[in-house]
């Protein structure tokens, strides 16, 4: 197979995701005093047509990184004041964390390093998807 090389310049880790958040955003400051904001989300990935069971939703974790020693504005403040329920559309790069636990297990979550986050409603959706191919 021959690469694209049409797409050569965009990582192959970027991801546009549209998610539900799973808990209220919350904003912080790192020791340095650089501010950034994370929220726990999920993609629901519907019912099994053959089992009319509910798949298992997808977690994610998604961050948003300001400048050290700013203000936080823009994309850190979107995303600290996302509250559980909000969904959003989320673009950046896809990232996996590893860690071990207090009780000395290795635990990981995936992670959506943010670098745009937008408002979603279903009505937005419809309208744009009006004209596209079935």
């Amino acid at each position: 197979m021959t690469p694209n090389k049409s797409n050569s310049k965009r990582p192959s880790n970027w991801v546009v995701l549209t998610l539900q958040a799973a808990k209220d955003g919350e904003s912080r400051y790192s020791s340095g005093g650089r501010p950034w904001a994370s929220v726990r989300a999920f993609l629901s990935q519907g019912k099994d047509k053959d089992t009319d069971e509910y798949r298992p939703s997808l977690f994610f974790s998604v961050k948003a990184f300001g400048e050290d020693g700013e203000e936080p504005e823009g994309l850190v403040n979107n995303l600290g004041a996302i509250r559980k329920g909000d969904r959003f559309t989320v673009k950046g790069r896809l990232g996996l964390e590893q860690w071990i636990d207090d009780e000395g297990k290795e635990r990981q979550s995936l992670v959506v390093f943010a670098t745009d986050i937008q408002p979603f409603s279903f009505e937005d959706a419809a309208e744009e998807l009006e004209g596209e191919p079935a």
